[in-house]
Formats: structure tokens, sequence, C-alpha cells
């Protein structure tokens, strides 16, 4: 079998390490963080261990339960989950139920939410764009190969911001559909090509609001499947070359530059970062990372202890543009917080992602009395005290944006590439935990692949 070193230990990097491990090879995992996790490594507080994911995965997510399955994480003592995700419009807390196929066809099904008609509400829907939008749909439910429908990929030149509120409107878009895939994702979808948020559609759809507790949470994923790695943290790589011959790694650990050599080498790292390390990429390669822009982010953790806490028991809430200035949604963190018991957990407000920018170089201190006084003057009343963490991300997706498809189809098909190095990018799939988790398998699946060539050119070689 081959060396084989993975660059990069988020959930892609961890879950391509797992399965070529598996299948018999020599890995080694280098992470430049302290921890392996990416965005799922707990953060440490004064008041003990921060979860920053959630601790169930969605029902349709296949990839992703088939993982937590086989690490044998999925509880069974609760079975399936249908925590709500509230919504703040028109100065109210709504609880609508989870988003049904049926509602898509006739969005008058849809639950009422009232609010005086203004501006954010003026586009109405149309049945010509919302058929196309249906068809694709439909067409994804059914495809058996991993190509997208072609009635997908007719979709692939407009943002999907645009593509569903002409299909559907946009008082239902603001009302529904943003609020359902956010809840799901975790992640702005309003930038990306129509064509990459369908698939993540479809796995909302198949799962009807259900989902799968994990024993322990995503962070005990992240444990259990670093366990059984060679894994070096705080090992920065600063260059890699791929050669016909093998791969040279030069990286920098404890102060000191070393020199890492094996056959191939997995790059599971965002866009940005993967320019930075292999400058000597194709230029479809290098076109291809270059074309996808990093998106920042500004998170305010607080712990709650109050067990009479209006948002316990929930998932979160997403707040409406305009209701809470500066604010998308809160997230509730880790296994699920029953209404009535009294343990403490942590949620996450998310500031938008058009003033993360204005607000990136405030003190923790100024952002925290911010979320705080937007709260106080909002419907769901003041936080309960408790103790805060401040987290900001240079890099929290990567937005791949109109047309995203076909530059994804001339990427894989480049007949140049560069020898002996695969990418297990989330900008490769879609930008959720299940394309986390498809990006990691794909790359086990392509370097094994390349392995196998390697030795029957051998072989013929030999023979």
């Amino acid at each position: 079998m081959a060396s084989i070193l993975v660059v990069g230990g988020g959930l892609a990097g961890l879950v391509c390490s797992s399965r070529l491990l598996r299948a018999g090879h020599e890995v080694e995992l280098l992470e430049a963080a302290p921890a392996v996790g990416g965005r799922l490594r707990p953060l440490e507080t004064d008041s003990g261990l921060l979860e920053r994911g959630m601790g169930e995965v969605g029902w349709g997510d296949a990839n992703l339960r088939a993982l937590v399955s086989g690490l044998g994480l999925e509880s069974t003592d609760d079975g399936e989950l249908e925590r709500s995700h509230a919504l703040v419009l028109g100065g109210r807390l709504h609880r609508p139920p989870p988003l049904r196929m049926p509602e898509l066809i006739w969005p008058g099904l849809a639950p009422r939410m009232d609010r005086p008609i203004d501006a954010v509400f003026r586009r109405p829907p149309r049945w010509s764009d919302r058929k196309l939008l249906i068809a694709a749909l439909i067409d994804s439910f059914r495809q058996s190969s991993p190509r997208p429908p072609a009635s997908v990929a007719a979709l692939d030149d407009i943002a999907w911001s645009k593509a569903s509120i002409r299909a559907f409107g946009t008082r239902w878009c603001t009302t529904r559909m943003a609020p359902a895939l956010l809840a799901r994702t975790g992640v702005d979808l309003a930038a990306e090509s129509a064509a990459i948020v369908i698939p993540v559609l479809c796995r909302l759809l198949a799962g009807a609001g259900r989902s799968v507790p994990v024993s322990g949470g995503m962070a005990r994923v992240v444990e259990s499947l670093a366990e059984p790695l060679r894994v070096r943290l705080e090992c920065r790589v600063e260059n890699l070359e791929a050669t016909t011959d093998g791969v040279r790694v030069r990286y920098r650990a404890g102060g000191r530059v070393g020199v890492g050599l094996a056959d191939a080498a997995v790059l599971a790292l965002p866009p940005s970062e993967t320019l930075r390390v292999c400058p000597k990429l194709t230029p479809i390669e290098r076109g291809h990372f270059e074309s996808i822009h990093a998106r920042r982010s500004i998170a305010v953790y607080r712990q709650i202890s109050e067990p009479a806490w209006l948002l316990r028991g929930l998932s979160g809430v997403t707040f409406v543009p305009g209701e809470l200035p500066n604010m998308r949604d809160i997230r509730i963190l880790g296994p699920s917080p029953l209404r009535h018991v009294t343990d403490p957990f942590w949620v996450r407000i998310a500031f938008q992602p058009e003033v993360v920018d204005e607000h990136w170089n405030q003190s923790d201190l100024a952002l925290v009395q911010k979320v705080d006084s937007t709260f106080r003057r909002s419907p769901l009343g003041a936080l309960p005290e408790g103790p805060s963490r401040v987290e900001r991300l240079e890099e929290i997706v990567s937005v791949q944006g109109r047309g995203a498809l076909a530059r994804r189809d001339r990427f894989e098909s480049r007949a140049e590439r560069t020898p002996r190095l695969v990418f297990a990018t989330q900008a490769l799939t879609t930008p959720d935990l299940e394309g986390r988790v498809t990006a990691g398998m794909r790359a086990a699946r392509e370097i094994g692949e390349e392995v196998e060539g390697w030795r029957r050119q051998s072989s013929r070689a030999e023979g």
C-alpha cells in the first residue's frame, strides 16, 4: 500500500484519513491547530468546553448518518427527533412546522404568519419559474448517477436568492424557505448557485424536519475518527510540492522547520489555504480555487442556565431581516436541552454576513454588549446572563456563486492534473456537514484509485 499525507484535520480530512487507514494505507494527518475537528472542535472557556456543533444530524443526510452509525454513535434512546426551529417575524416568535414538499408546489398551504406588506414582500411568485425548480427537485430525488440531472444544471447560472424568489415570491422565501435551509445547514445560501442548493433542499425535504441524535454530539464523532489515526498537531504546512515520483511537504512545528515525504497527499483545506500551500497547481486547478470567495463570520456564544428561558427546547431561531438589527440567527448547541431541565447549555448568535466586516475590529466586550442591547429591545427579551465567548472566523464558508457547477465539472474533467495530489474540500460539494463528509469520502476513493493505477503500471513494468 501507499504512504499518504492528509493536510487539514477538519471533518473532511478526518473522514478521508479514516477511510484510507481502513483500506490499509499508511496515513499521517497534519493539522495546524492544537486539536483536530476544524469548526467542530470544542472551544476552551472558563466554564468548560464549548461544543460548537449540534448534537444531531439531519435524517436526510445519508453519508453523515452512515458515518455516525458506523462509529456506533447513533443514539437509540430517543429515536428520531423533531425539534422545531422558530422564526422572529413581525415582532412575534413563530414556531412553524417543518418544510414539506407539497408546500413547494402550493405555497398557499404554508402556515400563515402575518406581517404588513412592505417593500420586502412585494415580488409575487411566478408559476413558470416554480415549475423549473420543482422539476429539478423531482429529478434530483430520482437520480441514480453522481452527475446532476440536466434540469439542475440548467439552474447553475442563476443565484439561489433570485431563483427561489422568482419561483415562490419574497414573502414565502423569507418566512419559510430561507429559515428552513439556514436551520439545517447553518449557512446563508442566498449567493450560491441554484444548482448547488437543490441537493441541500432535497436532503432537507427527505428528512421532513427529522433529526437523528448523536451520542456525545459532533465532538464525539471527531474524537472517534481521530482516535486510530496518526496525527501531528500544531504542524503548519508551509509548502507542498507534488511530482510524478511522490510528494514533498515542508512544515513548521514547535518553532522548527521539517520535511515530510510520501507517495501521495490529500489537501483538506479551504480554497485560500490550498492556494497558499500548493503554489504549483495546474492553471485549471488554480483558476477554480481562485474563483471561490471566502466569507468571514462573527459569532457570540452565551452559556444559558436559566431553566425557564423562552427558547429552551428549540433547535434555534432565525431572524427575518430587519427584526433584530445585525443579527442572523441563534442556534442551540450540543445535545438537545429539554424544556424544563436545568442543565446549562450554549447558544451561538451569528451576525449577518453583510455587517461582519463593519464589526470585525471591535473588541470582544463591545460585540457582547451589542448583542445584549439588541436582544433587550427585541420581542425575545433580554438574553440570560452567563459566560460569553466571541469567535471570529476568517473563512466560515467558501461561496461558490453562479456557475459553480460548470466550473466544478471543468475542474473534475481536467486533463492536466497535479500528480499524486487530491483535494478534499467542501468547495467541491455542498456547504454543509453532509458536503464535508462527502468530500472526504470522494478524496479517499480517488486517491485509492490512483494507488491502484500505480500498482498496475508497476506490475506491467516488471512483467
